[in-house]
C-alpha cells in the first residue's frame, strides 16, 4: 500500500506540459524572429513586386479590351491571358511571400492548447477529493434516528447485500445500522464482511470495538490482537491508541492505558473535545488519592471520573401482564447512550431481579474506560432491556424500552416496561 501519491504524478505531468510549451514558444519566438528578419532584407523587393502586378493586371485589361473591340478572337485572347498568368506565377515565384507570415499562427495555437489543457488537469485533479480517494470507513454515514428508521433501514440493506454480496459499502452500512441498535454481534459479523473486501484499519478498530461490545466488554482475545495489529503497522493511529487504552483499562493495567491515552492526547488539538475527552479517560488511571487532583480537567459540575457516585438514579418497571412473561434468571440491562455520535454505552447497569419495580444507579466507573463518560454529558438516552438469555447483545424476543433526554444528575427517573 506504500504507493507515491497521485499528487506527485500529477506534478510531473504539469512539469512536462509546461517544459513542452516552452519549447514550442521558443521555437515559435526563433522562426518569428527568423521571418521579422526575412520580411527587413525583402523589403526593397515589395516595390518591385507591386509594379510587377499593376504591369500584369493593365496587361490583362488590354487584352481583355482588343477581345470586346474584335481585335483578337476567343482562342487568341485565351492564349495571350495564358501567358500572362505563367508569368504571374513565375514572379509570385521569385518574390517572398505571405505564407511565412503565417507560420506564427500555429505554434500560438499549440501553445494556447497546451495551457488550457494543464488548466483543465489541475481544475480536474487539483482537488484533494479527487487526487485522494475518500477511505471507506468515512464514506458511509447513517442518516436515521429512530428506532422505526433503523428497522426500516437495516431491512432494505439486508436486501441489498444479498443482492450485491461484493458491495463493501453496503454491508458496511449494515454493520453501522446494527450498531445503532445495539446489535453488535450482528454489526462485527457484518464488518467482517467489508473487511474482506476493503481492509482498512479504521474498520478493523470498529470491528474491535464491536466484537468486545458483543462480549461485554472484554478485549481479551481477538479485539485485542485486532488493535496491536494495527498499531504495529500504524503506531500513531488515534482510534487504534484510545481503544488500546479501553481494552488495558478493561484489564485493569492502569499504566499500559495511560501510556495509550497520552500517544492519543499529543495527536488531536489541545482545545479540543476530543482532548478533553482524554483528559478525563486519563484520569481513570490515577491511584485513588491523586484523583482529587484531577478534578479541575473535567466540566465544571462533573464528577471525579471513574467516581462510582451516582449521575443518574431512578426505576425500571414493567407493566402487571408482562410480568407474567418474564421467567425467573432473566436479566436487566439499564445502559445511557450519548444523544449524539457513537452508541456506544457511557454506563451500563445489570441485575437479575426478583421482584419489581427494580432501582438502578449509573455511574462513571460503569463506563467502557473511553470518553465520554457519563458525567461529562449534559444529556443522555437510557434504555432498560430485559434479557431471556442473558446475553449482551438485544435479542428479537428482549423486551425494551428507550427513554431520550434525561438530563444527568437526575434522579427518581421511572422507565416504564410493558411489552417487546
Amino acid at each position: 500500500m506504500s504507493m507515491l501519491p497521485p499528487w506527485l504524478g500529477l506534478l510531473w505531468v504539469l512539469l512536462l506540459l509546461g517544459g513542452l510549451g516552452a519549447w514550442v514558444l521558443q521555437r515559435g519566438l526563433k522562426k518569428q524572429t527568423d521571418t521579422a528578419a526575412g520580411v527587413q532584407e525583402t523589403s526593397g523587393k515589395d516595390v518591385q513586386s507591386a509594379s510587377l502586378r499593376r504591369i500584369h493586371q493593365q496587361h490583362l485589361a488590354d487584352l481583355d479590351s482588343a477581345w470586346a473591340e474584335g481585335r483578337l478572337n476567343a482562342a487568341q485572347h485565351a492564349a495571350a491571358r495564358d501567358e500572362v498568368m505563367r508569368h504571374v506565377l513565375a514572379d509570385a515565384a521569385r518574390m517572398p511571400g505571405t505564407l511565412a507570415a503565417t507560420d506564427p499562427v500555429r505554434w500560438v495555437w499549440i501553445a494556447l492548447g497546451l495551457v488550457a489543457l494543464s488548466g483543465l488537469s489541475y481544475l480536474q485533479l487539483g482537488a484533494q477529493q479527487t487526487w485522494w480517494p475518500v477511505p471507506l470507513s468515512q464514506r458511509v454515514q447513517i442518516s436515521a434516528n429512530t428506532p422505526d428508521q433503523w428497522a426500516e433501514q437495516t431491512r432494505v440493506w439486508q436486501q441489498a447485500t444479498q443482492a450485491r454480496p461484493e458491495d463493501a459499502e453496503a454491508w458496511l452500512t449494515l454493520a453501522r445500522l446494527h450498531a445503532a441498535q445495539n446489535a453488535h454481534g450482528l454489526a462485527e459479523q457484518a464488518l467482517a464482511r467489508v473487511l474482506a473486501l476493503s481492509p482498512e484499519p479504521d474498520l478493523w478498530i470498529e470491528r474491535a470495538q464491536m466484537k468486545a461490545l458483543a462480549a461485554g466488554g472484554v478485549y481479551a482475545g481477538e479485539p485485542w490482537q485486532w488493535i496491536q495489529d494495527v498499531l504495529r503497522t500504524q503506531p500513531q493511529h488515534l482510534n487504534a491508541l484510545v481503544l488500546a487504552g479501553s481494552a488495558a483499562l478493561s484489564e485493569k493495567r492502569l499504566a499500559d492505558a495511560q501510556g495509550f491515552w497520552q500517544r492519543a492526547l499529543v495527536l488531536v488539538p489541545a482545545d479540543s473535545e476530543a482532548a478533553q475527552g482524554l483528559q478525563q479517560a486519563l484520569a481513570l488511571t490515577l491511584p485513588k488519592d491523586a484523583k482529587g487532583s484531577a478534578e479541575g480537567v473535567q466540566a465544571p459540575g462533573a464528577t471525579v471520573a471513574g467516581d462510582a457516585r451516582p449521575v443518574i438514579q431512578g426505576e425500571v418497571r414493567v407493566s402487571p401482564a408482562l410480568q407474567q412473561h418474564i421467567a425467573a434468571g432473566a436479566t436487566l440491562f439499564v445502559y445511557a447512550l450519548a444523544e449524539e455520535g457513537s452508541r456506544r454505552p457511557v454506563a451500563i447497569w445489570r441485575g437479575t431481579p426478583t421482584s419489581w419495580p427494580v432501582s438502578f444507579a449509573l455511574s462513571d466507573s460503569m463506563g467502557m474506560g473511553a470518553p465520554p463518560l457519563l458525567s461529562s454529558l449534559a444529556q443522555v438516552r437510557l434504555v432498560a432491556r430485559i434479557s431471556k438469555t442473558g446475553s449482551a447483545q438485544k435479542q428479537e424476543d428482549d423486551w425494551q424500552v428507550e427513554l431520550p433526554g434525561v438530563k444527568t444528575g437526575v434522579q427518581g427517573v421511572v422507565l416504564f416496561i410493558s411489552g417487546p
